[in-house]
């Protein structure tokens, strides 16, 4: 059985666990129906605030954007306010397909406000997670009670990849917002449809007695508003059913958020549609349409798939739908795109559109795009280490929905809202399983519905109402959750020994890699008691401040790309162009401040660059254009006059395999500084020199 939190050995943690153990009912909380409603709701909302700030904003100046795709997003954002032109993104000066601007634009608006630089890029990102904390606070505290809405958004704020993208400078903030605001929105039009029964038609709930002048007592006409008298009537009263039930501001914000997603990454549709089809489809009668189709034999069953598909489909309860608004919501909709599309068209002659529905749409679906082609099965895999440190809650959560949708044994649930969370997850998991191109975040807005689960099952079994974590196996898995950290916190250490074992690097990271470890051992020690997922919440939260204010902010290997490109900006001062050649990461372009020339190769730098040679006047290498039989080779060729293309002073930053390159081949260049570090995209240890194709001047 799963034992209360005690005073004595954790007398803070007992009394904030107790107060939120005590808290009222969602629903009674939520319409403000005693005095101290209003009070503590504001105070979770406060206290929630302070949490996401406290974790997402300090350091995110003093770390260097990671590569690869945060540095280009910001580089499309500073392009876009250099150029003036908010509707085509750009990166080094190239249109830049990958995503919808709305991201973009709240960069733009950071860097007018507070400057161009990595803190203002990355802080709509933290923005944006922390309003999202509270959007889960919200809907969670509705239906499962103000206990629950707390430790879901507490969980959700240190929940591991969650955290890793609240402060970068990505997309997936602004659309996982934004999802979850529809979503909220959707959950909404569900319960005001089904008040009463989890599928079907609500059973008749008995009409009000009718008084003289009302549907009062008169006696009640008189008392206050908030009066105890008044409260229980408004209990006792018959909820509101159909669309009365959802307001005209709900159902705005809900397509609001829907074109906000769209424009942000464009998948918000597709988690909403999606979950919204498999509730309409699980409320039919589908059963009377399944149990005809599994007596038949395996071979007519396979032919008769798409007619029972059909079918299912066509029982389906897709009246409430109507709740949304779709009459006046779909044309909104696309007023609030249709600007976009029309002026980046024009903009692009088209050509945006086009790059972007065959990048985002046909080869993430199709094929491999960017080399990130995975099997189905992935994010099954992935999911422990994304969803860390509550991964080690999935497997009994998803066993406490499926008993409460089940109304297994335990006391009496409503199963409606675990229908809603795993329509929200199943889905839309599957769809992503199918789709051929496949990165982590791609599923983080189904974090959100996972959290919620999670949270629920600690709650419930602290209330003694299930039993799920009073299993055996769960008991020993303490063990497998220190053993976690521990191997965690070693594999940094040995990291940080192998890497920087030669400088003070490696003692920055040994205190965040103890601070992991002590995660590990606290969370133990009170293992599947109350005190637990807020002892983990604020050891770990600890140790992500530790890490992002102390450790990261002082590693020089990480800087390497902000160090080579302060040095490149003293030679742009004195007319110098700049390049780089082998080192082509999308963070040296957004520190250099400008457009440079970027070479994965050394031919195409010498194609472009004029060198001197090994001889006594100035030469560039070109191809040899051969005939297809000969063997192809370098060849020196006299410099061109002045005027065309190649002239002019460069300053080149390149790694060791261009160097050996050009001192093969006797290129002439003159070394003007070198710096070592990390290359981000690989993590591996890289060294860089700056080299000129002329004497300094």
């Amino acid at each position: 059985m799963v034992s209360r939190l005690g005073t004595g050995k954790w007398p803070l943690l007992s009394v904030i666990t107790s107060s939120v153990g005590r808290a009222k009912n969602a629903a009674g909380n939520a319409g403000g129906a005693f005095p101290g409603a209003r009070w503590r709701y504001w105070t979770d909302v406060l206290l929630i605030l302070l949490l996401g700030g406290v974790l997402y904003l300090p350091g995110l100046g003093r770390i260097p954007l990671f590569d690869r795709d945060e540095p280009r997003y910001a580089v499309a954002a500073r392009e876009m306010l250099t150029r003036h032109n908010f509707a085509v993104p750009h990166f080094n000066g190239a249109i830049f397909p990958d995503k919808p601007p709305l991201a973009y634009w709240f960069m733009d608006i950071s860097y007018a406000l507070f400057g161009i630089h990595g803190r203002s890029a990355r802080l709509p990102s933290a923005l944006f997670s922390a309003l999202t904390l509270l959007v889960v606070y919200a809907m969670t505290r509705r239906r499962f009670g103000r206990a629950t809405g707390v430790l879901a958004a507490f969980m959700l704020s240190v929940c591991g990849l969650y955290f890793v993208e609240a402060r970068l400078a990505l997309t997936d903030p602004a659309m996982i917002f934004s999802s979850t605001v529809a979503m909220a929105c959707v959950w909404s039009a569900w319960d005001a449809a089904k008040p009463l029964g989890l599928a079907g038609p609500a059973p008749p709930h008995p009409a009000p007695p009718c008084y003289p002048g009302g549907t009062e007592p008169p006696g009640l006409r008189a008392e206050p508003l908030r009066s105890p008298a008044r409260r229980e009537h408004l209990a006792l009263s018959p909820p509101a059913r159909g669309a009365a039930g959802l307001s005209r501001w709900t159902v705005l914000i809900f397509w609001l958020a829907m074109a906000a997603g769209t424009m942000a990454k464009g998948v918000t549709p597709l988690f909403v549609l999606s979950a919204m089809v498999t509730l309409s489809i699980a409320s039919g009668s589908w059963n009377q349409t399944r149990r005809p189709w599994v007596d038949t034999p395996w071979m007519k069953r396979i032919i008769a798939w798409p007619g029972w598909l059909w079918k299912t489909a066509r029982r389906g309860d897709w009246r409430w739908w109507r709740i949304l608004r779709p009459q006046w919501g779909i044309p909104l909709f696309l007023a609030l795109i249709a600007p976009w599309l029309l002026a980046a068209w024009r903009s692009s002659q088209g050509r945006l559109i086009e790059l972007m529905f065959l990048q985002n749409v046909v080869r993430r679906t199709t094929s491999g795009l960017q080399h990130h082609a995975e099997p189905p099965g992935f994010y099954l895999l992935t999911i422990w280490g994304t969803f860390w440190p509550w991964s080690i809650l999935l497997v009994p959560a998803a066993y406490h929905a499926v008993r409460r949708l089940r109304r297994g044994t335990g006391p009496p649930a409503d199963p409606k809202p675990y229908l809603f969370l795993l329509a929200w997850i199943v889905p839309s998991w599957l769809l992503f399983e199918l789709f051929v191109t496949k990165m982590v975040q791609y599923v983080l807005p189904l974090f959100v519905p996972m959290i919620i689960l999670c949270a629920d099952t600690l709650v419930q079994s602290w209330r003694g109402r299930s039993s799920v974590l009073a299993a055996r196996w769960f008991a020993a898995a303490r063990w497998v959750w220190m053993a976690v950290w521990l191997v965690l916190a070693g594999l940094l250490t040995a990291g940080a020994w192998w890497l920087f074992h030669t400088s003070a690097t490696f003692f920055l990271i040994v205190p965040t890699a103890a601070a992991g470890a002590g995660v590990g051992v606290a969370g133990a020690l009170c293992w599947n008691r109350r005190a637990w997922p807020y002892v983990t919440i604020g050891t770990f939260a600890l140790t992500l401040l530790l890490a992002n204010t102390v450790t990261l902010p002082n590693i020089q290997a990480l800087q390497l790309s902000r160090r080579a490109a302060a040095r490149m900006r003293q030679f742009a001062a004195r007319g110098f162009h700049m390049a780089a050649a082998g080192y082509i990461e999308p963070s040296l372009v957004f520190y250099c401040g400008r457009k440079i020339q970027l070479f994965s190769h050394p031919q195409q730098l010498l194609q472009a660059v004029s060198f001197a040679s090994g001889g006594t006047g100035p030469a560039r290498v070109v191809a040899r254009k051969d005939p297809p039989t000969q063997r192809k080779g370098p060849s020196v060729e006299p410099r061109r006059p002045a005027g065309s293309r190649g002239d002019g002073k460069f300053c080149v930053l390149v790694n060791r395999r261009v160097l050996h390159y050009l001192r093969k081949h006797r290129i002439r260049y003159f070394p003007r500084a070198s710096f070592t570090g990390l290359q981000l995209a690989h993590l591996r240890p890289v060294r860089l020199t700056l080299i000129t194709n002329v004497r300094r001047r």
